[in-house]
């Protein structure tokens, strides 16, 4: 068999393993990489920097309005994070080009992801779920990957 090579990801964090099988056929998890992404665990005040938008202006006849335009920050910073994370995948599966690819990401975001991904690399993975399992410990990540590396086939099911 060969190994395959596990992405772990959410908005804030990235994990990467090697999942391969022991001679005796138990499934093993090497890690590659762990990777926190700082801008993900920033407050929007500590980006911006402007002041003013602090303060709201001095209410006139009860009509207080906002001094700045919302800029849509929120969704900028989930497309920046989700390019950075798309890179750490091209950047692994470049390294790994024997691997197969396999992925684990919260579902808006798995989503994201994997449009951003160039086609051929998004045509190497083989198994994608749709799972927050970042925080996961790896006997968990085994418990739910593990099954994955041996299907059971059609002639071994007990017949009914």
């Amino acid at each position: 068999m060969n190994p395959k090579l596990l992405i772990l990801a959410d908005l804030g964090s990235f994990k990467a393993y090697q999942l391969a099988t022991t001679p005796r056929g138990t499934p093993r998890l090497e890690p590659l990489e762990n990777t926190v992404l700082t801008d993900a665990h920033q407050r929007v005040v500590d980006r911006v920097s402007d002041l003013a938008g602090r303060r709201a202006p001095p209410a006139r006849n009860a009509a207080a309005t906002p001094v700045g335009d919302d800029h849509n920050l929120k969704l900028e910073t989930r497309r920046r994070l989700t390019r950075q994370l798309a890179e750490h995948i091209r950047r692994l599966a470049r390294q790994h080009p024997e691997n197969g690819l396999w992925l684990a990401a919260p579902k808006a975001l798995n989503r994201m992801l994997c449009e951003t991904l160039p086609n051929g690399l998004r045509d190497r993975i083989e198994v994608n779920l749709a799972r927050d399992l970042v925080k996961a410990d790896p006997r968990e990540v085994l418990a739910v990957f593990g099954p994955l590396l041996h299907p059971v086939r059609p002639e071994s099911r007990p017949k009914r």
